[in-house]
């Protein structure tokens, strides 16, 4: 849209080929019918020359010019009213009244229409500007609504200037949400993986000092073992030099007895003595023989007890060798909980620095949203200042007007004056018509500068609007 926009606020006119003032002031610039043309062309919006300057024998087009603009300005269409009539009206109206409702979407674009019409200044659209509409009225309209369309533009242009920054920074803050959740999420599997390794950690454990504790029983065991073993062994050999000793006395025993058997005398009851008293040692010599034997057999099953004890040792070995693995395994447990500790530790810091970089970003953003209420109250501060400065102008547009009219009723009179002169003084007409001459002169004189201050005080009233 063009960014011309004249400074006269008053609604001009011609009359006797004179241009003239209105006294009907608005808010907004009266524009020519070029530059509505020229306005209404760049939103979009197909208007011609007759229609501006003959709006009564085009009625459905001003009523459709009025549509867009609705819709241009305030996103009003003619669908979203249709849609906000009541629906089955036949079944709550009755016949008689249901011709009152037909214009339905009429009047809710009326009452749209009215409201926008107030918000560009126009207080006193009424049906008469829809339905018969006047060219004056309509110039001002749609100057109103022009004006309203620019100051939107470019209230639109500085929102978007406002608001980028703003949207970047609640991206980035978005963003920043996100990716302290998705941390969080990361610590929480974090600290729940780390859960379930202390509980492993925790049971690792405990079996350690379980098998700590078996393998003291197994040593002590073993300990005892060992003694009992030494001690059997010691027994082993004992019984196995008793044996010995016992076998080498029977050989001696029975090699005597061979001997014996030679030397035999005819005395029987000597030799019965002597044999009774062999087969007595005999006797007890293989009761110490069965002696040694039951000896050497407890002692092979204590043999074969040292023997199970050794195999139990070896296996508590095997034991041992497999706590020591898994006492490994622990350290490795261990090392990796530190790890995870480490990471944890370093997920919470990172946390921490997501948090501080959300909180400056909140605060670049408050900050942002108080600039921007600190321009809007100085939009509306200059706007209070451009609408004073306003109001001093017409009040000395009016002021410069009632001299002229008091000027304009002087002239009048200086006329009527003359008039009387030449009627009366007839006679001296020469000198009537001279001093006539000089009082023209005169008030052309006067006439010139007046409308020389004139002119000056209203570029003086342009320059200071």
């Amino acid at each position: 849209m063009s960014n011309y926009m004249p400074s006269d606020f008053s609604t001009p006119s011609k009359k006797g080929g004179v241009d003239t003032i209105s006294h009907t002031h608005y808010i907004f610039p009266v524009l020519k019918n070029s530059d509505i043309l020229q306005c209404m062309s760049e939103v979009g919006i197909e208007v011609s020359k007759p229609e501006l300057t003959e709006p009564q024998r085009h009625k459905d087009k001003i009523r459709k010019i009025f549509w867009h603009l609705l819709d241009y300005c305030c996103g009003v269409t003619e669908e979203e009213l249709q849609g906000k009539t009541p629906k089955g009206m036949d079944e709550i109206v009755p016949e008689s009244e249901l011709e009152l409702h037909d214009d339905f979407v009429d009047i809710l674009f009326f009452k749209e229409m009215r409201h926008f019409m107030k918000t560009c200044g126009i207080t006193d659209f009424s049906w008469k500007d829809l339905h018969y509409p006047t060219a004056k009225r309509l110039r001002c309209q749609l100057s109103a609504i022009i004006n309203m369309a620019k100051f939107r533009e470019e209230q639109l242009g500085l929102y978007e200037q406002l608001n980028e920054p703003r949207t970047e920074l609640l991206e980035v803050l978005e963003r920043l949400h996100t990716e302290n959740e998705e941390l969080r999420r990361q610590l929480e599997e974090v600290q729940a993986e780390s859960s379930i390794k202390m509980e492993e950690f925790d049971r690792v454990a405990k079996e350690c000092q379980e098998l700590e504790s078996d393998i003291a029983r197994s040593n002590k065991l073993q300990a005892s073992k060992r003694e009992e073993a030494t001690l059997l062994k010691k027994e082993v050999t004992t019984l196995k030099d008793e044996l010995a000793s016992a076998t080498w006395t029977l050989q001696e025993t029975q090699a005597e007895e061979d001997v014996l058997k030679g030397q035999i005398v005819s005395s029987p009851d000597r030799r019965k003595r002597e044999l009774q008293m062999k087969k007595d040692y005999l006797e007890k010599e293989k009761e110490e023989t069965r002696r040694l034997q039951q000896e050497i057999t407890d002692g092979k099953a204590k043999m074969a007890r040292l023997q199970q004890a050794i195999k139990d040792l070896q296996e508590t070995m095997v034991l041992q060798r497999q706590v020591l693995d898994e006492a490994s395994k622990y350290e490795e447990v261990k090392s990796q909980v530190e790890e995870t500790k480490k990471e944890v530790e370093a997920n919470q810091q990172k946390t921490a620095e997501i948090e501080e970089s959300t909180e400056q970003a909140e605060r670049s953003l408050f900050r942002l949203e108080e600039k921007l209420s600190h321009t809007r109250k100085q939009y509306n501060m200059k706007m209070d200042a451009v609408q004073d400065r306003l109001d001093v102008a017409r009040e000395q547009l009016l002021i410069v007007e009632k001299e002229r009219r008091d000027g304009m009723a002087k002239v009048e009179a200086g006329e009527a004056e003359v008039q009387n002169l030449k009627e009366q003084m007839k006679a001296e007409q020469e000198q009537t018509e001279e001093e006539i001459a000089s009082m023209i002169a005169a008030y052309k004189e006067l006439e010139k500068a007046f409308y020389d201050r004139n002119e000056k005080r209203m570029q003086a009233i342009e320059a200071a609007t």
